[in-house]
């Protein structure tokens, strides 16, 4: 049975939907949550917390969280601050897409 509800599954969905057309990503699972790497290098994971940037430059957190409400991903109860999270759904999930793509780049030049 899956554990996973159905706002969780449509964010999902919406987000793959995007990130799955972009060169080199593929999908794995990370803590037990949907991610996503180009080439080898994590760059996004979609969880019950929302979407959460793995590899967002500095300036572009900052911009991000003058935005966003923005906290860091939350994995066996210890925090990984490097990481972005947003909590967001399948409706406002779009308004994300430009931060996720410099994520995408960043892993992608790493």
């Amino acid at each position: 049975m899956e554990k996973f509800s159905e706002s969780f599954s449509s964010l999902r969905a919406t987000f793959e939907r995007e990130v799955l057309r972009w060169p080199s990503v593929s999908s794995h699972t990370t803590f037990g949550w949907p991610s996503y790497l180009v080439e080898s290098e994590l760059f996004a994971v979609v969880s019950d917390q929302g979407v959460s940037l793995t590899r967002l430059p500095d300036e572009d957190r900052r911009r991000l969280a003058a935005t966003h409400r923005v906290s860091p991903f939350v994995a066996n109860g210890r925090a990984v601050a490097s990481w972005t999270t947003v909590a967001v759904t399948a409706d406002d999930v779009d308004a994300l897409f430009p931060a996720v793509k410099k994520s995408y780049e960043s892993a992608a030049a790493a």
